[in-house]
């Protein structure tokens, strides 16, 4: 029996998703029959021409890895996704042979991070002048995806086979629907970049069991282990919130939820002969995952500026505060988002005596 996950089997593993039809038009006669059947092989418009590849922290590009290590190190398109933006993120998705690509379900796998502006993460040279997002800032690794959407398709362009997709977005336009593309192929505990399937399938071969079985390290989800269920769903929109400015998602994307602003405390007051310290907490929704990532902070005061980063565990960041002039300095304090939040912001006061 073909396995689909729909929308309740995401939501079940702590995914918010919303079910939603290429360009707003439905093909088919009935509300799910427009991806299904002969219209299998209806090209995504939202593919780009544009290449996706994975490169390791020195910027040489990867093709292979194990799937439970992060996807190299950075994700990077050969160009602009779509101008103007200015942030990215990684997806994987999980090819059908009997659904068109426009409505593989996929998940968010990487964090939020900008890559062009004053706020841009570092990134090898190579990367320069290209939309790219780190792949090990928190988020799944293959070995997690596979266990929430496992990949049972015995056509041989599509057995074990994902599809990895980095969508930009900026603060006024939300996240494109636009994304390049590339695919990897799962055998046994490894990954390898491949071609992509063939739209609507070429038929079973009896050769797509590959050596080996897979086996996750770890589960997306810390206490629900999803259950599979036949069909799509057609129940309409499962998202339990809205972030803005968001447009939204396509089907089976996670939807990133809105985190609190960042807040700094200072805990420790710096002085202009000896450095503070200081936290910084990222407040989420109760009941919910802690926030993960990374923050930074532009601490100024006329034409000084000091720069100083953090690592958000469990949604507090602990940072050390340099040596300050007297006087009141300007904070800026930018959180990055993660694999289930999205970027937010805040300023801030800190006085040195």
């Amino acid at each position: 029996m073909k396995i689909r996950v729909n929308k309740a089997m995401l939501a079940a593993a702590g995914l918010a998703v919303a079910v939603t039809v290429a360009g707003g038009v439905a093909v088919g006669a009935g509300a799910d029959d427009w991806y299904t059947g002969g219209n299998a092989a209806l090209a995504d418009p939202d593919h780009t021409a544009i290449a996706l590849k994975l490169y390791n922290a020195a910027g040489v590009e990867v093709s292979s890895g194990n799937i439970g290590d992060p996807l190299a190190a950075f994700a990077a398109a050969g160009g602009a996704v779509r101008a103007g933006d200015a942030f990215a993120s990684l997806f994987v998705h999980l090819p059908q042979s009997d659904t068109a690509p426009g409505a593989w379900p996929g998940l968010q796998v990487s964090g939020t991070d900008e890559f062009s502006g004053a706020g841009a993460v570092a990134a090898p040279a190579s990367l320069a002048g290209k939309p790219y997002v780190r792949t090990g800032n928190g988020g799944y690794t293959l070995a997690e995806v596979a266990e929430v959407l496992p990949n049972d398709e015995t056509d041989a362009s599509f057995a074990h086979v994902y599809e990895l997709r980095l969508r930009t977005s900026s603060e006024t336009k939300g996240v494109s629907t636009e994304y390049a593309a590339a695919y990897v192929k799962i055998t046994g505990s490894t990954w390898a970049i491949t071609t992509a399937p063939v739209l609507g399938g070429g038929g079973p071969t009896g050769t797509a069991t590959p050596t080996g079985t897979a086996t996750p390290t770890a589960s997306p989800t810390p206490t629900t282990s999803p259950t599979p269920t036949s069909g799509p769903s057609t129940s309409g929109p499962q998202a339990t919130s809205t972030p803005t400015p968001t447009p939204a998602p396509t089907t089976g994307t996670a939807v990133k939820r809105k985190p609190g602003k960042p807040v700094l405390k200072v805990t420790t007051k710096p002085t202009p002969k000896k450095g503070g310290a200081a936290t910084v907490t990222v407040a989420t929704p109760a009941g919910l995952a802690k926030a993960t990532g990374k923050v930074s902070l532009v601490i100024t005061k006329g034409k000084t500026t000091v720069r100083v980063n953090g690592t958000v565990r469990a949604g507090v960041a602990k940072v050390k505060l340099p040596k300050l002039a007297k006087g009141s300095w300007t904070v800026t304090i930018t959180y990055s988002g993660d694999a289930r939040y999205l970027a937010s912001s805040a300023k801030s006061k800190v006085a040195s005596k």
